[in-house]
Order: structure tokens, then C-alpha cells, then sequence
């Protein structure tokens, strides 16, 4: 039985993601796991905290929690098993952990958050637990509505093609029998010569599958693929993230923080 994680700060936009994930569980008749992490202040902070902050915070998850929980149940008519539970510690550490214990297909997190605080305790994170998960992070914008994920964009770095994750995807795609457009990005002056290897190795890793090339000549890269998603509408786009390569931090962070269409991170950590 699959596993999926939801990561949520109770926001409106973190619930709606635990919303989507549940849609996604669902679909795959797998079980859904809600998290949520009573942060740790650091301990450079001049915040004062009260006495019984962290006791009055547990409570409040819990009760939050269990609410959201009862509220997926309804919104799922109790096919599927759901799991909610919180931590305290740090979200990055906490999500870890639970990840090692729970082997999750995927971890659903919201792009936007309602306040500055709560930005401060999640944004700050984001960024790291999509770079550097052993899972995929799939970042749900705030009017997303799954369907399905029939149609999946995979953006592919023409100059780290041996970074690609090839048996994932194959997996991936084999859960939603899913059409896939590979999309890569370059100046129009290198196209022709550059994406003839990448169909090549396309073909040798996801021949059974419907797949479709779209090379966009653009110098920017973000702008580029920005362009491929709202000509083509896929139902999930794919970004490989890299310590090198087009997709560097500011990309990731764009694409976090303003996500077209719901958005699969996958790590150099992913097996």
C-alpha cells in the first residue's frame, strides 16, 4: 500500500495541499499521513517565549489535527487509511525521521502561506527539504484540483542528462499511466544538436510510454518552462534538482514559492 505524506501548517493553503494529497491517496487506494511540526525557536532568537508555549502549541495541534484528519475522512468517504500525528523539533529533521519510519511515495507541502510567520517556519524550509529529501516533494499551488496526473511534464537539464532517475520515473509514470512531455529548455541557436541525445536516451529508458518533445528556445530557463505549462497544461510538471545546472537554487525557489500546476522536486537523494 502506497504511502503519502502531507506536511501542513494549518494554513488555508497548507490544508488544501493535505486536501490534494488526500485526492492523490485516494486515486492510488494507498493511506495518507498528515504531519505537522511544532517548531523549535532557534535558539539566536530574541523572541521571549511564555512557560507553556510549547504545551499550549502541542494542544493546538492535536485538536487542529484531529479536526483535518476527520475532515479528509469525509472528504475521501473513509476508503482510505489516514494517519495524523505532529512532532516537536525542527521541520526538516522531524520530516526526516518520519520519512525513514513511513517510506512515503511522496511528500505534499502548500506553496503559500497566510502569514509572515508562518512563512518564516515553513519558506525557510521548503527550499532544503526539495533539494536534499530522499523523496519527492510535490509542491501544490493554492487553486490546484486533482484530477489526475495523466499528463506530466518532465523538465530536463540538456547538460546533466546522467542525473535523470530513470527507474523512478518509470515507476512513477506506471502509477497514473500517464502521457509525458519532456521539455527542455535552450538557446535557439543549440537546440537541433543538443536534444538529439536526450531523444535518444528517452527512448531507451521510456519507450513504452507516449512521450512527447518539447524543446523551447528561450534564454531564460524559468521563463522557458513557464512557457512549455501554459501552452501545454500538464497535470504535474518534473524538476530535477541539482547541485549544478540549469535548475539551481533561485529556479527551485521560484517554482516553489509560484508553482504553475503542482510540482515533483526530485532530489539527487531519490532512489
Amino acid at each position: 500500500m502506497k504511502t503519502i505524506i502531507a506536511a501542513t501548517n494549518f494554513s488555508k493553503a497548507a490544508n488544501h495541499a493535505v486536501a490534494f494529497a488526500a485526492d492523490v491517496a485516494c486515486l492510488l487506494k494507498g493511506r495518507l499521513v498528515i504531519f505537522n511540526v511544532v517548531d523549535i525557536l532557534p535558539v539566536t532568537t530574541d523572541a521571549q517565549v511564555p512557560i507553556d508555549f510549547y504545551e499550549v502549541a502541542e494542544e493546538e495541534a492535536d485538536k487542529s489535527l484531529s479536526e483535518l484528519a476527520l475532515e479528509m475522512k469525509k472528504r475521501t468517504n473513509n476508503e482510505i487509511e489516514i494517519k495524523a500525528l505532529y512532532k516537536v523539533g525542527t521541520v526538516a529533521t522531524q520530516l526526516d525521521t518520519l520519512c525513514d519510519e513511513e517510506d512515503p511515495l511522496a511528500i505534499f507541502i502548500a506553496s503559500e502561506f497566510v502569514t509572515v510567520f508562518e512563512r518564516l517556519l515553513w519558506g525557510s524550509h521548503a527550499i532544503p527539504i526539495a533539494k536534499h529529501s530522499s523523496f519527492p516533494v510535490i509542491v501544490v499551488p493554492a487553486n490546484a484540483m486533482m484530477k489526475d496526473f495523466k499528463k506530466m511534464g518532465i523538465a530536463i537539464d540538456l547538460e546533466h542528462r546522467s542525473h535523470i532517475q530513470w527507474q523512478f520515473l518509470r515507476d512513477w509514470l506506471k502509477l497514473f499511466n500517464a502521457e509525458v512531455d519532456i521539455v527542455a529548455v535552450s538557446p535557439a541557436a543549440e537546440l537541433t544538436s543538443r536534444g538529439v541525445p536526450l531523444t535518444i536516451d528517452t527512448q531507451e529508458q521510456l519507450g513504452s510510454y507516449k512521450v512527447s518533445y518539447h524543446f523551447v528556445a528561450n534564454n531564460d530557463v524559468e521563463d522557458g518552462i513557464r512557457e512549455y505549462v501554459t501552452k501545454n497544461t500538464p497535470d504535474l510538471l518534473v524538476m530535477f534538482v541539482q547541485k549544478h545546472g540549469i535548475l539551481h537554487k533561485s529556479i527551485t525557489k521560484s517554482f516553489i514559492l509560484l508553482p504553475p500546476v503542482p510540482v515533483m522536486f526530485i532530489s539527487q537523494e531519490v532512489k
